[in-house]
């Protein structure tokens, strides 16, 4: 028979793995929309959650909450710049409730909603903040779907951390069509993971929205798991990985230009998404790198 003691603990541990998960908030400056422009935004949007759960009800911006879009804004803050952040979660919605998170989620429609008013605001001025973009899984795909449709504005950095359409129209579908008809976009969102034609006859080949790094993209760093049974890093994860990218990303012309890319041997697709993965240190060693030449412009010009 079991102990009182023993059948209490169970409980226990049985009622706070139902309980709601609290969502961490940044760090750094929220975006604000309503008050001057930093030098940079960074934009994070989170892809799908992991079982068990009810995807895309309770997908959550875990990007935020692991610290992940923080160390982003650390990488460039680094280099003298002032960042405000924002996360999105892997929703069509402008808001909605999971049951697994204790806070509200903000969705695709909001992250449209929200650049709509950075580009009349912030965007056209004469020195406009640079904007970077950071997804995970679905959350890249919406990003490559987000730039696409502003071809006109200049994206300093985009980071991909393996880019993934799996179950889009079966999670997103309704939703899909329903932000299409609130949103003026020349690219209805139901299309994100469609195949386009990149380079010219005759190594024309097709890829998906997501693989595509589009011209108003000054540089991309792309991440992509492991591919192969491997010990786990500090950022854990598993043995086997479950899913994994392997299209390369690729520009219109079919070019790899200013496109780096690293395959994590150790992190799953879900660890590479932690700050302390080996992929997230691939990715700020370059972003200060790349916040470092920024700075030098920025003073070059200043200068002239």
């Amino acid at each position: 028979m079991r102990s009182p003691a023993l059948s209490f603990l169970l409980l226990g541990l049985t009622l706070s793995a139902c309980a709601p998960l609290q969502q961490l908030p940044a760090r750094h400056a929220a975006l604000n929309l309503q008050g001057a422009a930093p030098d940079v935004v960074v934009l994070a949007m989170s892809g799908r959650c992991t079982q068990p759960c009810r995807a895309p009800r309770d997908n959550y911006d875990y990007l935020t909450s692991r610290g992940t879009l923080d160390a982003v804004a650390d990488a460039i803050e680094q280099a003298g710049f002032t960042v405000q952040v924002a996360g999105y979660a892997d929703n069509a919605a402008a808001a909605f409730q999971p049951l697994k998170v204790v806070q509200p989620q903000r969705g695709y429609q909001a992250l449209a909603n929200d650049f709509a008013v950075m580009k009349s605001r912030w965007l056209s001025s004469a020195r406009p903040p640079r904007v970077v973009l950071l997804g995970h899984s679905h959350g890249s795909t919406w990003l490559h779907h987000l730039v696409r449709n502003h071809r006109d504005v200049a994206f300093a950095l985009q980071i991909d951390l393996d880019s993934n359409c799996a179950s889009w129209i079966l999670d997103h579908g309704p939703g899909l069509r329903e932000v299409s008809a609130k949103l003026p976009d020349e690219f209805p969102a139901i299309g994100a993971c469609d195949l386009l034609s990149v380079g010219d006859p005759p190594r024309r080949r097709r890829v998906r929205g997501k693989d595509i790094v589009w011209p108003n993209v000054a540089f991309n760093l792309e991440v992509q798991s492991k591919r192969l049974p491997a010990r786990t890093s500090d950022s854990g994860g598993f043995w086997l990985n479950y899913t994994f990218e392997i299209a390369p990303n690729t520009r219109p012309d079919g070019s790899g230009a200013a496109i780096d890319r690293f395959i994590s041997t150790r992190e799953d697709h879900s660890a590479i998404a932690y700050p302390n993965s080996d992929a997230m240190q691939w990715v700020l060693t370059r972003t200060r790198d790349l916040a470092r030449i920024w700075k030098g412009e920025e003073q070059r010009s200043r200068g002239n």
